[in-house]
């Protein structure tokens, strides 16, 4: 081989490695969740549109620090604010280092049944998605879950109570819920709960932007229905 040839050969070699060690994973990203809740309180009663999604923010230990309406229907958003203020989160984790990063949370404050047809989600729904971080030194290029779309739960048969049934579920890659674990709630809003939110659409998380499993945590609140 000539020394061209050789030199040639080194060279090709080098661009391979340079993009294979680019390609590696440089640590391994754990979304933050929340890891306690209290209950989802209504203040008044709730008459058309009840859906409130924030964007919390949270500092490497896990603090909140600050709250983004994402959607506001006009009357429920300083009790959706209040009550997240009250839970305890986990921070985001890069190759077991804490970071902040941001959360999408969403509080469904259940219009009351008015006659055998039940409650309908709003008209005026719309897709809801984070926007992507700013570009900052060390933070991690992380964007939650959005919310595509959404349905109330049913209300219990024969029941005059009121209750909150808070989930923590998975977003998967591909904007599926899955695996929700139930912060807090009992039986029969809990089945309810977790039933519609397999009628829930999402735009999972993303990561470095590739899609990515996170976490979600919805707060469902069930109000007594109209005498």
């Amino acid at each position: 081989m000539t020394r061209t040839g050789r030199a040639a050969s080194i060279l090709i070699i080098l661009t391979f490695a340079c993009v294979a060690v680019a390609g590696f994973p440089q640590g391994s990203f754990k979304p933050p969740q929340v890891v306690s809740v209290t209950d989802a309180y209504i203040p008044y009663r709730v008459v058309f549109d009840g859906f409130v999604i924030l964007e919390v923010f949270l500092d490497g230990d896990g603090t909140l620090v600050e709250t983004k309406a994402m959607r506001d229907p006009g009357t429920m958003l300083p009790a959706a604010v209040a009550a997240v203020k009250t839970w305890k989160f986990r921070p985001a984790e890069m190759s077991g280092r804490t970071l902040p990063s941001a959360m999408t949370t969403v509080f469904v404050y259940r219009p009351a049944n008015n006659g055998p047809a039940g409650t309908e989600p709003p008209k005026d729904f719309r897709p809801v998605r984070p926007e992507p971080p700013p570009r900052s030194e060390g933070a991690p290029d992380y964007t939650p879950a959005g919310i595509v779309s959404v349905s109330y739960p049913d209300y219990p048969v024969n029941s005059v109570a009121w209750g909150s049934v808070v989930i923590q579920a998975t977003v998967d890659a591909s904007g599926v819920a899955e695996n929700p674990l139930v912060l807090r709630g009992d039986a029969p809003f809990r089945e309810l709960a977790i039933d519609a939110l397999k009628k829930w659409r999402f735009e999972p998380a993303k990561s470095q932007g590739k899609a990515v499993p996170s976490q979600l945590a919805i707060a469902f609140t069930f109000q007594t229905p109209s005498s």
